[in-house]
């Protein structure tokens, strides 16, 4: 069995800030999408029995990098353009914000996890693979998994971001925002005609899924996944059960 025990989402940097000094100092030079996801996974955490345990799974961002990194790599185009490879120099903070994996790494490092992790790459729909292995994970005999996720809308300076943990485990609790136990039981996929415009987004989609779920009171909730958050060519639904 795997049960949705917590959830936690956050989109303000200032709030990191303020409210969690230390985590603050850890994500700081990272970029949006990372340091969001790691915040959010440090609030799920603590509902953990034991971080250092639970097998980690990371979503790469659809919209990865930073408004610096991209403005490096526009110096060096311009200059590749006229005859020379530009100016190459780099702030070295800015060569983190080229990893995908990094929330991964650094959320092991932080909680010295020797237990097993995945990184999924930033396709569109790939939210609903990363719970596919969630009930993998918890079948082949992991006691909690961490699932986390950032992105963001641009990557410039004005970007908004989105980071989102969700913490699953094999032993029924109750999942805070309903005092209820919440089971999710499949996936489900059938084909359709590709053409449906998609909106990539590692966490959007897993967001929508949370808003639905908090508004369920109990029973079965099959959740149909609105075309924009598949990867275009699936019809999606994630079927979960509320207890009464």
């Amino acid at each position: 069995m795997t049960y949705l025990i917590a959830s936690a989402e956050r989109r303000d940097l200032a709030e990191i800030q303020r409210s969690s000094p230390e985590t603050w100092r850890r994500v700081r030079r990272y970029n949006l999408p990372v340091q969001l996801a790691l915040a959010a996974a440090e609030d799920v955490m603590s509902a953990s029995r034991d971080p250092r345990m639970a097998t980690v799974i990371s979503l790469a961002p659809c919209r990865p990098g930073s408004a610096d990194l991209y403005r490096w790599g526009d110096v060096v185009t311009a200059g590749m353009t006229n005859g020379s490879l530009g100016d190459m120099r780099m702030n070295p903070t800015q060569t983190l914000h080229a990893v995908d994996n990094l929330a991964m790494s650094s959320f092991a490092i932080t909680h010295g996890n020797r237990a097993d992790c995945l990184g999924l790459g930033g396709a569109a729909g790939q939210a609903w693979s990363g719970l596919d292995a969630v009930l993998e994970r918890i079948d082949a005999g992991a006691e909690e998994v961490l699932l986390m996720a950032g992105d963001q809308d641009t990557t410039d300076d004005s970007a908004c971001g989105l980071g989102l943990a969700l913490l699953f485990s094999s032993r029924a609790r109750p999942f805070a925002p309903l005092g209820r136990s919440v089971r999710l039981i499949r996936i489900d996929r059938r084909r359709k005609n590709p053409g449906s415009e998609v909106v990539p987004h590692a966490a959007g989609g897993l967001s929508a899924l949370v808003s639905a779920v908090k508004k369920q009171k109990w029973g079965l909730l099959s959740y149909e996944v609105p075309a924009e958050d598949t990867d275009g060519v699936s019809a999606v639904t994630v079927v979960l059960e509320i207890s009464s």
